[in-house]
């Protein structure tokens, strides 16, 4: 996991999105505990499907820009590195590229970075803040779950921030 978390952080501006399926039926605090104690910034699921990637672990699939997978093999395997690089030629890693540019775009940056929020009940939740639609705040949480909560029932200092956030 360190190996995966140190390429998601080189590559992701050149690119590179990371999902990790969890496929040894560990449970779902065990999981977040093993994602917060390795600052994983990038998506862990349950389980994965396809060819030749439920066999083996770990195991790493490549896929180049327009979704094709190239590559299946060991994470840790030379071959791994260079076959993301090579899909990576054709994503697009400067923001200044022309809407229209072939490849990847850079990764959204949050609103607000993941930190404690707290709702009118005191209850409190780690997630970043990906964009506010009205009322409503689109979270993320540190496993890459995204879900909706209605802002107005954060607390006053939560709010405030994210008005700061939004402000131009």
């Amino acid at each position: 996991m360190p190996h995966l978390v140190q390429m998601d952080k080189k590559l992701s501006r050149k690119g590179l999105v990371v999902v990790a399926p969890e496929v040894q039926g560990s449970s779902q605090e065990d999981i977040l505990q093993l994602v917060e104690k390795n600052d994983v910034g990038y998506t862990v699921t349950k389980g994965i499907t396809g060819p030749g990637l439920a066999t083996g672990i770990p195991r790493t699939a490549v896929f180049d820009v327009s979704g094709k997978l190239v590559y299946v093999g060991h994470p840790m395997a030379p071959e791994t590195e260079d076959a993301i690089e090579d899909a990576l030629k054709e994503a697009t890693s400067d923001e200044s590229e022309k809407p229209g540019s072939s490849g990847l775009a850079p990764r959204k940056t949050d609103l607000v970075p993941s930190r404690s929020w707290t709702n009118d009940e005191k209850r409190v939740i780690e997630a970043s803040l990906l964009e506010v639609v009205g009322t409503v705040g689109k979270f993320k949480l540190s496993n890459g779950q995204p879900f909706d909560y209605d802002i107005t029932r954060l607390s006053e200092a939560d709010q405030q921030l994210i008005k700061e956030a939004l402000a131009p």
